[in-house]
């Protein structure tokens, strides 16, 4: 499988004062990943990746406050508004046995127990309760809850082993 090397990691929404500052939102599971574990950013011009070497970042409000080296007027702040932010996938932390969402995009949705396909994982969001898995069937979107009853490995070879209850993906 072709994994690409660069992730999307946020997207700067707006400027911060008038010294470079930009707000961005975080993509990452956690803050932490940008404002404490990566040292650089990158946008994508074209089909190459410029390097933005963070100087400053802070969480606010939710999103995240930085400061790229040679971005230091309110005007080069502004010019990077709506930029998707990318990190190197090999600067980001993963947890043993966890894998990247942007890998599973694709993967086929397996019965654990009868090996039916039900579809292809479209994407996953975040709910109020926990994250779901949307689901494309032959006949619509299916959200299943992420939770062990019903999610029981996701393997990026073969796909997203499940263990629906009835009901979940009866004609939509």
């Amino acid at each position: 499988m072709n994994r690409s090397e660069y992730l999307e990691a946020g997207k700067i929404v707006n400027t911060h004062g008038v010294r470079g500052d930009v707000k961005s939102e975080c993509w990452c599971d956690y803050i932490e990943v940008m404002t404490e574990d990566l040292e650089n950013l990158y946008l994508k011009k074209g089909s190459e990746y410029q390097a933005l070497a963070i100087t400053k970042a802070s969480p606010f409000k939710g999103m995240v406050l930085l400061h790229f080296a040679g971005v230091d007027t309110f005007e080069d702040a502004n010019a990077l508004r709506g930029q998707i932010l990318y990190a190197k996938r090999e600067d980001l932390p993963l947890d043993e046995g966890a894998c990247f969402i942007a890998d599973m995009i694709g993967l086929p949705v397996i019965d654990a127990d009868t090996g039916k396909v039900y579809g292809k994982l479209k994407s996953v969001t975040d709910a109020a309760a926990g994250q779901l898995y949307e689901i494309k069937t032959e006949n619509g979107i299916v959200l299943l809850p992420v939770v062990a009853e019903f999610v029981k490995e996701v393997d990026l070879d073969k796909g997203i082993l499940i263990t629906p209850i009835p009901g979940f993906f009866d004609e939509i």
